[in-house]
């Protein structure tokens, strides 16, 4: 698996040897992770219907990012952007102008095309996506996950299909994109570079450039941008981390991932090597370690990566 985008854009090239500083994903991203998806219902039997599911929706999200065209970002409106040290693709001010919608409604159709091919195992999924919701539904529930608000009790299953149709719009336009800003600084180092939004993880990374150094992933637009390691990622504090993880009952650790855990903001994002793993996919994982999520509520820490394929919000409300 490449770790290096294929359409690689550093506001300024690395000096020889240093890695580059911001990488958008690559166009085979959804793919990937749906192969990572199938592998890892392979090792979680318990898991298995739900991360199926997973599979499915990353194929019908790449499909979607393949064949549909990139939508167009005004240069005049990233130079403004950047000049007033703002994420150019923040999804708070695009949400009602980007044609995400059409994204969605191809995306269910992909979806349900893929899992007709599963006959009666997902009856249930495919009967929800024959009723999508009303476009005032789509965008109450879009603008809930990119301002991290609670999702109706009601709209909580339709809120993973939204989820990812966002990703797939907002990936693409990472991707088009001719130049990007560099690292983000200060108070946003924590923060996607192009678009602002939170990562979903962070991983430390394999390759020729980029060995052993830690990127967080953003969980709209998938774009990674490098923060020193042993630092939190949201408090940026680095005296207080605990690593923390989930051992079988082999006593061995299941995936390659541990949560980073902070002392001083009571913040926790799960951390993913693929030193130990090179397959590892962000998303995927994290979906697949629900459970070390638990242990952490549990011990007090709050979950600060952003997934947009989870729902937000009490059990109740």
């Amino acid at each position: 698996m490449s770790d290096i985008s294929d359409t690689l854009h550093d506001p300024k090239p690395p000096r020889h040897g240093e890695p580059p500083q911001v990488v958008v994903a690559e166009s085979r991203l959804f793919a990937t992770r749906a192969a990572r998806f199938r592998e890892l219902q392979t090792r979680l039997d318990e898991m298995g219907l739900f991360l199926g599911f997973n599979d499915h929706l990353a194929r019908a999200q790449h499909r979607v990012l393949k064949e549909r065209q990139a939508d167009a970002f005004d240069p005049q409106s990233w130079d403004m952007a950047l000049a007033h040290e703002f994420p150019p693709l923040a999804p708070t001010a695009l949400i009602e102008t980007l044609d995400w919608q059409a994204d969605l409604t191809m995306l269910l159709d992909a979806l349900d095309r893929t899992l007709a091919d599963e006959g009666e195992t997902f009856d249930a999924q495919r009967a929800l996506l024959a009723t999508p919701g009303k476009l005032s539904e789509r965008r109450e529930i879009a603008r809930a996950i990119v301002e991290q608000k609670s999702i109706a009790f009601d709209q909580r299953a339709l809120a993973p299909l939204v989820g990812a149709a966002l990703q797939v719009t907002w990936t693409r336009l990472a991707r088009s994109l001719k130049r990007l800003p560099g690292r983000p600084k200060g108070a946003a180092q924590g923060l996607c570079p192009c678009c602002g939004s939170p990562p979903v993880a962070s991983t430390v990374q394999l390759g020729r450039h980029r060995s052993r150094v830690r990127y967080l992933v953003c969980g709209l637009c998938a774009t990674q941008w490098y923060l020193e390691r042993a630092r939190c990622s949201h408090c940026f504090d680095t005296e207080k981390l605990d690593y923390i993880g989930v051992e079988g009952p082999d006593g061995k650790r299941a995936l390659p991932l541990r949560a980073e855990s902070c002392g001083a903001c009571r913040a926790s994002v799960k951390l993913m090597d693929r030193e130990w793993e090179a397959d590892t996919d962000p998303f995927a994982d994290d979906i697949a370690t629900l459970g070390l999520d638990v242990l952490l509520e549990e011990l007090g820490y709050a979950r600060a990566g952003f997934n947009p394929l989870l729902a937000f919000g009490d059990a109740q409300s």
